[in-house]
């Protein structure tokens, strides 16, 4: 990617904008940068820092930091697969700048792993293994069956989670109040999740069920606006272990195609990383203390990174915690080294273990109580442990007819009112999620029988009677 590409994908400055400051580059031939500055479009502290934290294309093959031998095995394993390949499609595959493709081109083909054969394709000469590098290829296929980009080695990995910690960027409280939104939340509880977020520290967040407590934990991570490089992968011991996920990482500057193609000519950065916003994992009932290990794929012999790693550097929620299928004594037990101390380990099959960076917000949510789900040592872990309170009747009428007329429902004050003592007199507390679902249901009812969208008592008590339980 290059740095104008990614200047637009941050917002910090729009296309066209940018692209003015292109022309002025291609004819005085400075730094964008520079330009960027003198144009008073960004300061020159912005510039320093973004260019600063972005890691150099490597230009020889001992820049990559990992064993030539890995480089070569994905190498061959691609070629084998393809039958043949190019400067470009290497490139692009192995995700490295043409230059260096070039000299691993080189390289291999002076080991005699491959040879260039006569025909153009898309203005390039033909690479092919040649017999031993056939052979090679069977070699690496038996070893795993990875082919993608180059992994950064696990110390690179590590240092680039340290430099761009979550808790190194300051969320101001307009910023939490835009992110909450439109979320009915006091002056209060903005200031306790707006402390908790940027003390990069774990959080609890507790209450009654259907008050926004799963609501609340999403937004935390669109309070942080910077950007993190995450790996495709990394190695530890010979082995390839993926990091970056389509599910979880939002990726900078467009699609993975248009990415890869502004990388492949014009590279300012190490294309084995990967621009992205703080990512933000959620996992439920279904957790299991599995899913915090290394998943190895028999098949293609490499590894998937559990959750918590592709959650580094953002948000990881534990949602509905205290019902998954593990113990909740086990999976908290989990969590003791990597919330005291700031790394974790990890298991690779072969049985050698290996230390990586813990950092994230780490967020438990629950409906029950924290006192029957974590003894007091567990909770003196939890510095900000947030109540999500049920609202008073005074919020959840304003929510109900803000939700009402967001539904195109009629709803008079008296019907609010009506209510509120219904769902009182019923036993049941009131809730937020209430006061949302009221008038979709009265909406939904009205619709299928062609009436006017009016809430009176008779279409308040349709939709009570599907919320609440006789």
């Amino acid at each position: 990617m290059r740095f104008s590409d990614l200047i637009v994908a941050l917002e910090l400055v729009p296309r066209d904008t940018v692209n003015d400051a292109l022309e002025r580059q291609s004819r005085s031939g400075r730094p964008l940068g520079d330009l960027l500055v003198e144009m008073g479009l960004m300061t020159t502290r912005q510039v320093r820092d973004l260019q600063d934290g972005l890691p150099a294309p490597p230009d020889n093959l001992t820049g990559l930091g990992i064993d030539q031998r890995i480089v070569l095995d994905i190498l061959v394993k691609y070629l084998s697969t393809t039958g043949q390949g190019t400067t470009a499609s290497i490139a692009q595959t192995l995700a490295v700048s043409r230059r260096l493709s070039s000299v691993l081109i080189e390289s291999a083909r002076a080991q005699g792993i491959v040879e260039l054969k006569p025909g153009i394709v898309a203005g390039e000469l033909r690479v092919e293994l040649t017999p031993r590098g056939r052979s090679m290829a069977v070699e690496a296929f038996a070893n795993n069956a990875y082919i993608g980009a180059l992994p950064v080695s696990l110390a690179t990995y590590s240092d680039r989670i340290r430099q761009q910690t979550i808790r190194g960027e300051t969320v101001p409280p307009a910023t939490v109040a835009a992110a909450l939104h439109p979320l009915s939340v006091t002056d209060e509880m903005l200031a306790k999740v707006g402390i908790g977020a940027n003390s990069g520290r774990s959080i609890l967040l507790y209450g009654a069920a259907g008050n926004g407590k799963t609501s609340i934990a999403e937004r935390m991570v669109r309070m942080f606006g910077a950007m993190v490089l995450v790996p495709h992968c990394f190695e530890v011991g010979g082995q390839i272990v993926k990091v970056f996920d389509p599910s979880v990482h939002r990726r900078l500057g467009g699609d993975a195609e248009t990415a890869r193609s502004s990388s492949l000519f014009t590279d300012e950065f190490d294309p084995r990383w990967v621009p992205c916003r703080r990512p933000f994992v959620s996992a439920g009932g279904e957790l299991s203390l599995d899913m915090l290990d290394l998943k190895f794929e028999t098949s293609s012999r490499f590894y998937e990174a559990p959750l918590h790693v592709k959650a580094q550097n953002g948000v990881f929620l534990i949602d509905d915690f205290g019902r998954q299928l593990a113990r909740p004594e086990a999976l908290l037990n989990r969590w003791v080294v990597p919330m005291d101390r700031a790394i974790d380990f990890l298991k690779l099959h072969t049985g050698q273990s290996f230390q990586i960076p813990f950092d994230q917000l780490l967020v438990f949510s629950t409906n029950l109580s924290p006192r029957d789900l974590m003894d007091p040592a567990f909770l003196r872990r939890l510095p900000y442990k947030i109540h999500v309170h049920a609202p008073s009747e005074e919020e959840f009428g304003q929510v109900l007819l803000e939700a009402a007329r967001k539904q195109g429902v009629a709803y008079p004050q008296a019907a609010a009112e009506f209510t509120i003592r219904s769902i009182v007199r019923h036993g049941t507390a009131l809730a937020y999620y209430q006061a949302i679902e009221i008038p979709q249901q009265i909406s939904d009812l009205c619709t299928f029988a062609n009436r006017p969208m009016l809430a009176d008592e008779a279409t308040i008590s349709f939709a009570l009677g599907n919320l609440l339980v006789e």
